[in-house]
């Protein structure tokens, strides 16, 4: 497959344009389809759809954002607004699609996507509301209604990739909703509303026959989880299921059945930077060069990854070419441990154990990859133990502040970034204040903070220069490039792109007749 370059920066004053026409749709049916996941959702909230597991099934599919990345030109185009244009520095107007409407029946106007930009940023006004996806306006704006379909943004600070940055905030209903509570009956502008959940069990959603834009062919999806790969591709193989997400490679069909994709999405390890024996970065380096990447990554994952050294995937702008191939930190057990002993004779208690902490779901055969890892570090002297434990407590761990009587962790991270800009990964994951950041280091938070506001080659040349930084300092450290598989059943056709890791959109599934 072939990926189109992502979108470095938006630097131009304005942009209208016609949102991409789909592929032409078979006439609507009242087929049902059965889709498999890895993970449950945790939630069916609009301001809660950046992670994966609640992305498969909300994005794309309940809810819509004004902006969308083009998933093979890496473009913003435009999805609920019809156009936009930067009347200063800091203000932006977006004209709003006119005839759309919620699954409840209500108009989608300027003041709901106001009401959602405001609320998914939190603050005083949403005590206690916790959205994943603040995180994707990392400076807070003002959004406001000018009339029905006309909206303005007033940014603090000057940011070029604005619209780029709206492509992360969906838009729900929130008329009747509790400031302070999570939405539970999600309504949304798109093709699909919500039917039902049962926790544990299933999610339920159905055509919205008020849709605006082309009718899907699907009218009724249902999806379950299934956490073993082995167990979501064979129930595709029985006809039980007709899409399966996150399959082994061993599980793959050898026909067009079994998709492939990349998404942008690292295997990453996360060392705390700020307790022993991560302190030294010496020490971190030393964890680079422990793991025998071109060993483990292809024998384990197969078709499923590639050994890989950065944070970033080659689409994203920080990313550095060349590095993986002729700079990066490659398996040299020897130099690890000429670093661990340097460490040590400064004082450093190298020895002290850690936890090496992940999931079952991390990635496919990803138990195996972790454990391989560990034996890595356990033979250049390091001791690493391995705790797996389910999403909401492996967030736990992910995320600052961490506590005083934590012990010193080695998070594994599958980090994607399908914007193609640095921003949406590095203010989080490596500044000091970063919500999933272990590491502080002052010069990487000047790199990061120049780059925020600048645009095309330079925004490009700052991040890249931030990535250099970081891999010195090894605050986070690249191990396999993962490809991803989908398994389909009989008569099923989707063409993945480098967004299905998080959206699987089902008006792109098609059915034979």
């Amino acid at each position: 497959m072939k990926h189109g370059k992502f979108l470095s920066a938006i630097g131009v004053a304005s942009i209208a344009a016609t949102f991409t026409t789909l592929p032409t749709l078979a006439e609507t049916s009242n087929k049902a389809i059965t889709v498999v996941l890895a993970v449950e959702l945790d939630s069916l909230d609009p301001c809660d759809t950046q992670p994966a597991q609640n992305a498969n099934i909300t994005r794309g599919n309940i809810f819509e954002s004004l902006t969308h990345v083009n998933p093979t030109q890496g473009k913003v185009e435009p999805l609920l607004a019809e156009s936009w244009k930067q009347t200063s520095d800091l203000v932006w107007e977006f004209k709003l699609k006119k005839g759309v409407k919620f699954h409840d029946g209500t108009d989608f106007t300027a003041a709901a996507a106001a009401a959602n930009i405001m609320r998914t940023q939190g603050g005083a006004d949403y005590p206690g509301l916790a959205c994943l996806n603040s995180g994707q306006i990392p400076d807070p704006v003002k959004a406001e209604a000018v009339d029905d379909l006309t909206l303005r943004v007033t940014t603090k600070v000057l940011d070029p990739i604005l619209p780029l940055r709206l492509s992360y905030i969906d838009i729900g209903d929130l008329a009747s909703q509790k400031k302070a509570a999570k939405v539970l009956n999600p309504s949304g502008t798109g093709p699909y509303k919500f039917v039902s959940r049962k926790q544990g069990e299933s999610v339920k959603l159905t055509r919205f026959d008020g849709y605006w834009g082309s009718a899907p062919q699907i009218k009724d999806v249902t999806y379950i989880v299934r956490k073993e790969p082995s167990v979501r591709a064979s129930m595709v193989e029985t006809g039980e299921a007709n899409i399966a997400l996150s399959i082994q490679a061993q599980d793959a069909t050898d026909d067009d059945r079994t998709v492939t994709f990349k998404d942008n999405r690292i295997f990453v390890m996360r060392p705390n930077t700020h307790k022993e024996p991560f302190i030294d970065p010496r020490v971190r380096q030393a964890l680079s060069y422990a793991v025998d990447r071109d060993t483990i990554v292809p024998a384990i994952l197969g078709m499923t990854g590639a050994p890989y050294y950065q944070m970033l995937g080659p689409q994203v702008n920080g990313f550095i070419p060349g590095y993986n191939e002729n700079d990066a930190m490659k398996f040299d057990p020897a130099k690890a441990k000429v670093l661990i002993a340097a460490a040590k004779a400064d004082g450093h208690p190298v020895e002290t154990s850690f936890d090496i902490i992940t999931r079952p779901d991390i990635l496919p055969d990803g138990g195996e990859l972790v454990q391989a890892i560990a034996q890595n570090l356990k033979e250049v002297g390091l001791n690493a133990n391995i705790k797996s434990m389910e999403n909401t407590a492996w967030r736990e761990f992910l995320r600052q502040p961490f506590p005083p009587e934590q012990r010193p962790t080695l998070q594994m991270i599958s980090h994607d970034n399908t914007s193609g800009d640095a921003s949406f990964s590095y203010p989080k994951y490596i500044t000091c204040k970063g919500i999933n950041s272990a590491i502080c280091n002052p010069e990487l938070d000047k790199l990061v903070a120049g780059a925020e506001v600048a645009a095309g080659d330079k925004r490009a040349e700052l991040y890249q220069a931030a990535s250099k930084l970081l891999l010195k300092e090894a605050g986070m450290i690249g191990i396999a490039e993962q490809i991803r598989l989908i398994m389909l059943g009989e008569g099923v056709h989707y063409q993945p792109n480098p967004l299905s890791g998080l959206e699987v959109r089902i008006a792109d599934v098609r059915l034979d007749n």
